[in-house]
Parts: C-alpha cells; structure tokens; sequence
C-alpha cells in the first residue's frame, strides 16, 4: 500500500494514499518504499523482542481519520476495500 507522510498538529503521520487527498510537503512512498520499511521495522522490533507495532495515542489516531476522511472517494474505497463501517465526518474530531 502506497502511503504520505503529512506533517499534522499532533506531529508527522503516516496516511493511507488511497484514502488521502495529496497536500503541499507530503512525502509519498510508493508500495516498494513502504514495504521495505515495513520489513525493516519488523525485522527491528523482533530483534528487540518485540512483536508488535508501536502504541498509537488518541491523538494521533484521530489525525490520521480526519486527514483520510477528506477524500470524496473515502466512502466507495471503505466498502470496496476498507472496513465497511461508516465514514465519519471530520466534524466528529472537533
């Protein structure tokens, strides 16, 4: 899965490209960039007897739906490929 690194006011924020709408200073990884990081971050937090991702705050959960809930093609990608639960509007995160 291709992502963007956006910079949010709870900090940088990895987002789902497909849902995202691009911005100005995103950096975008295609699906190779991404899985190299994602085996490398794998591969790191095993050897540190770790075996699962970092925590994510309330915080910066909520960034990253607000920042993915911008996209007028959220609701078609949610029940072709996502979760099937309803869009939430960005309003819920004010």
């Amino acid at each position: 899965m291709a992502i963007r690194l956006r910079q949010t006011e709870v900090g940088l924020v990895a987002l789902c490209a497909a849902k995202s709408v691009p911005k100005d200073g995103d950096i975008y990884l295609d699906d190779t960039a991404h899985h190299a990081l994602s085996v490398k971050f794998d591969l790191d937090f095993a050897s540190e007897g770790r075996m699962h991702g970092v925590y994510v705050g309330k915080e910066e959960a909520l960034a990253i739906e607000r920042e993915e809930s911008n996209n007028s093609a959220r609701k078609w990608w949610d029940v072709v490929y996502g979760n099937r639960q309803p869009v939430r509007s960005p309003d819920d995160f004010t």
